[in-house]
């Protein structure tokens, strides 16, 4: 054989080496083998392949200065009753693009000047994007910016400059914000027809699902996407490939005597070419792990490749008939944007021609027509959304030596399972059982001789076309057959075993007296309802249960409940109430809820105003009153006994039993020693109430609520002129903006685009603050939180409410001029939003930036005094972190620049420490305002 053609073997035979739960690595739309190749072409001046590079070379995306720009939405279709934003994709798109090709670079050169710049870019988005948003068009921005940012990721992931936890959070970030989007486009299709959609919309969201799946080893996803691509022939789901090619018409002209009719080309050309490059790039994927998609179905979807170029390279006379969907009838070819250009098919040729042997003389000829060849990527095609559709550079990553040799060509294999008594049509099963046995079987051509050449990557023990295996892991397997020509063939199993799978969190679910919430122990006035329920924000769910237990442990189930929300219509006793939720991965979710019947209503009493509830933001020095009024009528009876104990932590401050006296009218009144009265109070206030009723039998009901009513000082802040402040999202992660007024990850190579001073105005202003851009002391926030440079004082200047306690927790209160109101940051924005309402947490922290002066102070004060953290080296390069209370923990430089902040939950957390040498300064501060700081060598 010659060296050609050993090289064309390569694009077949692939290493094991990046192999992890049986996927290869990299190996979505590129494997180790074709970078491998570039290289060596590269290197002796080859063609395309030099070309090709040079090209990539000159994109504006291959840019060391360019600079992220995520966004806390990806929105495709805004300005409407869905979003009320606008369009914002651009930004995916571009930073997409830019990951991708510097990663490409990387990739080729070793420089890691790019692969800095990809993890930049990926680390940005994933640590800001929280969804994708908009009407429909969403789905499409899943779809083409979920499996572009998948890629990127996929050739970075082995780069030892990307930190392992924020590689773990990009993977997390992929799976929470694309796959669950994209899927719950395949799964509902926005509540239309199956054939509604055409073929582009799913086939970005499959190629959005595999990439994701191999991304993240997550075989389920791999595996569901595939489902949509390969088998969901019952549906007229137009990504299926059997409705993709949709009709056959035999003609000589076509590969294999046929040309398969594409379900966009009675459409136009542009999204005709879009849904062949769209599926090159899954056949692609699938090839590189194993799995021949071009070959699947008798090459179907090569018909209607050669299709889509003869029609857009002038070929007339094509067969054609007319294609109805639930829309209506397109009668002829569309013939709108007929001669589009669009990258990859140099991906299609190079498999068809010089590995299988098979002429694609019209693919060739639009490959030929633009740029000799040499087809780019985002940002050669326009910078429209179109010219961004696909990754490209297919010449350069794509392109093999000629097939000089037409025998030396792989033979066509064709997988099959046996499982459960069935056999099955299928190389991929979800959600099989821990244990179960799976048989495993491969098939040759009619007619081809077995050279008995079969080999198993995980087994070399194996050496036949048929295994059993015992599944008990999920796992991908793959058995090599060599031909009689000496060409090997590879055929991939993917094969899921029940509950490993990623699945997001579910939260519980509660409303009762019209107010929704997250409680899971709610106490419910008798004969009263309540609807309890728990929320999932994924898709493919197979069932909901719901059972009932008087004690916790004995459980019967719930026949009437078979949703997410079960409604209990008249409560009459105390009783848990469990929901399962079962994925279609075999994955469950379970939340216990408590409902007790309620004997009380709580109240608090501020300025002889009772407020219901049990919790109430007040001043500093304020004096109140917290009681809870007897409800049912065996708790207002006199012939009960009635007991309310308060206690703050495990001490008891107060313990009553509730008695009465004779009125003027002779009437019994209850005397007010149910009540907890609290006088002038400096600081956050939390207690508990325990409330007994015993009967005459003695038998007892008991109701607990836990009261807090946090307090604050109004403007003690005292800033210098020279005095630095980070506004930080109280409980997240991000930074107020100086440069936009936007709340966004914190970066610490643009840290002064953070920094704020924080000026008091005098007394004729009323003592209030404003909050200057140090970047641009000209401008200022406004009263709605918007940059703005007029000299406003009176609307622009605001009262700090600090809660006392706290070290640096605020609510920013407007001013009177512009009738008040309180600062909140709009859920899942990154804007400032105003509440008029009451005072019900403090959203934000005011960071003074440290410079190290006063730190040692600080750690000899407090380190007896609050053994809430405890540090530990774990290695070079991170620290094991033991706190008591979640929190934040800063880590700064010794100057005062912030270098990273990670959230930790209470026990043991390991951090990473920044790649900085020199002293640091570890602040943590917990959710209810502890803080401690040490410095560190």
């Amino acid at each position: 054989m010659n060296k050609k053609s050993v090289l064309s073997l390569l694009f077949v035979c692939m290493s094991l080496s990046g192999m992890a739960q049986g996927f290869i690595h990299p190996g979505i739309l590129h494997t180790q083998a074709d970078f491998d190749r570039v290289k060596e072409k590269l290197a002796t001046g080859q063609e395309p392949w030099t070309a090709a590079y040079n090209k990539l070379m000159t994109s504006k995306h291959v840019d060391l200065n360019w600079k992220p720009n995520p966004t806390v939405k990806i929105i495709r279709g805004g300005w409407n009753v869905w979003e009320p934003e606008g369009d914002n994709y651009g930004a995916a798109m571009n930073d997409a693009a830019t990951a991708y090709q510097c990663a490409l670079v990387w990739r080729i050169t070793g420089d890691e000047r790019y692969a800095e710049k990809s993890v930049e870019i990926m680390n940005a988005w994933a640590r800001t994007c929280k969804k994708v948003s908009g009407n429909s068009n969403g789905s499409l921005a899943s779809g083409l910016y979920g499996y572009e940012f998948a890629n990127a990721g996929e050739l970075m992931r082995d780069y030892e400059g990307w930190n392992r936890e924020d590689f773990k959070r990009y993977q997390q970030w992929m799976l929470r914000v694309f796959s669950d989007q994209s899927f719950g486009f395949l799964q509902e299709r926005h509540g239309c027809a199956d054939d509604h959609y055409w073929s582009n919309w799913g086939l970005c969201n499959v190629l959005c699902e595999i990439s994701v799946g191999i991304l993240c080893d997550d075989i389920y996803v791999y595996n569901a996407g595939m489902e949509y691509y390969k088998y969901m022939e019952e549906h007229r789901y137009a990504e299926t490939l059997r409705n993709l090619v949709w009709k056959l018409h035999k003609d000589d002209r076509g590969p294999f005597g046929y040309f398969g009719q594409m379900q966009e080309s009675n459409r136009d050309q542009g999204h005709a070419s879009m849904a062949v490059v769209l599926a090159a790039d899954v056949c692609g994927a699938g090839l590189n792990q194993g799995d021949d998609l071009y070959a699947y179905m008798d090459d179907r979807i090569a018909t209607g490749f050669e299709y889509v170029a003869a029609y857009n390279t002038g070929e007339e006379g094509l067969p054609n008939s007319p294609y109805t969907n639930s829309d209506g009838t397109f009668p002829e070819m569309g013939y709108g944007g007929r001669g589009t250009n669009r990258c990859g098919w140099p991906r299609i040729v190079n498999y068809y021609e010089n590995i299988r042997g098979v002429d694609m003389p019209y693919s060739h000829k639009i490959m030929m027509m633009h740029e000799n060849g040499i087809d780019g990527g985002g940002g050669f095609y326009g910078g429209n959304s179109g010219g961004y559709d696909h990754l490209g550079f297919t010449t350069l990553m794509c392109s093999l030596d000629p097939l000089e040799d037409e025998t030396l060509v792989p033979t066509v294999l064709k997988g099959s399972i046996e499982y459960g008594g069935e056999a099955l049509d299928r190389t991929l099963l979800n959600a099989v059982p821990r244990g179960a046995k799976v048989t495993l079987k491969v098939a040759l051509p009619e007619g081809e001789t077995d050279t008995g050449k079969w080999a198993w990557d995980d087994d070399a023990s194996c050496i036949s076309a048929e295994r059993e295996v015992e599944m008990d892991t999920s796992f991908v397997y793959r058995v090599r057959y060599t031909n009689s020509a000496g060409v090997v063939s590879t055929q991939m199993f993917s094969i899921q075993v029940a509950g490993e799978a990623y699945v997001r969190d579910c939260t519980p679910y509660c409303k009762y007296a019209y107010r929704e919430s997250q409680d899971t122990l709610i106490y419910v006035k008798k004969n009263e309802s309540v609807i309890l329920g728990m929320d999932y924000g994924g898709w493919h769910v197979r069932s909901w249960r719901w059972e009932k237990s008087t004690n916790g442990e004995n459980w019967s189930k719930l026949n009437n409940a078979t949703t997410n929300r079960f409604e209990l219509a008249s409560v009459a006793s105390s009783a848990y109430y469990r929901v399962t939720m079962e994925h279609k991965s075999g994955v469950f979710k379970s939340q216990v809820f408590r409902v007790e019947v309620s004997e009380i209503d709580p109240f608090i009493i501020y300025n002889g105003e009772e407020y219901p509830g049990t919790s109430l933001v007040l001043p500093q020095g304020a004096s109140f009153s917290l009681y809870a009024k007897p409800t049912s009528i065996l708790s207002q009876s006199v012939n009960s006994t009635r007991i309310y104990k308060w206690a703050v932590a495990n001490d008891t401050i107060q313990a009553d039993t509730l008695t009465y006296h004779l009125d003027d009218l002779g009437v019994q009144v209850a005397d007010l020693n149910d009540t907890l009265h609290v006088s002038a109070m400096d600081t956050s206030f939390s207690v508990t109430l325990v409330f007994q009723r015993f009967s005459s039998t003695g038998k007892e009901a008991r109701t607990v609520y836990h009261f807090d009513v946090p307090v604050y000082e109004t403007n003690a802040l005292s800033p210098s002129d020279e005095d630095n402040y980070y506004i930080q999202e109280a409980s997240g992660n991000r930074y107020l903006r100086n440069t936009d007024g936007q709340f966004m990850t914190y970066s610490e190579d643009t840290d002064e685009e953070y920094l704020w001073r924080i000026r008091r105005l005098p007394s004729t202003y009323g003592s209030r603050y404003m909050f200057i851009s140090r970047t641009n002391s000209g401008q200022h926030l406004s009263e709605d939180g918007r940059l703005s440079s007029a000299s406003d004082y009176s609307r622009h200047s605001f009262n700090l409410w600090h809660k006392c306690g706290s070290d640096d927790l605020y609510a920013i209160e407007r001013s009177s001029s512009v009738s008040g109101g309180l600062w909140e940051i709009v859920p899942e924005s990154s804007v400032i939003s105003v509440n008029q309402g009451l005072c019900t947490s403090f959203p934000f922290r005011l960071v003074k930036k440290e410079d190290g002066s006063s730190v040692r102070d600080v750690v000899l004060e407090d380190e007896e005094s609050i053994p809430l953290l405890e540090v530990g080296r774990c290695g070079k390069s991170a620290l094991e972190v033991c706190v008591d209370e979640e929190g934040l923990l800063n880590i700064y430089m010794l100057e005062g620049s912030l270098l990273r902040s990670v959230r930790c939950v209470p026990g043991t957390n390991r951090v990473d420490l920044p790649s900085r040498k020199g002293m640091m300064i570890l602040r943590y501060v917990t959710t209810s305002g502890r803080c401690k700081s040490l410095k560190m060598m």
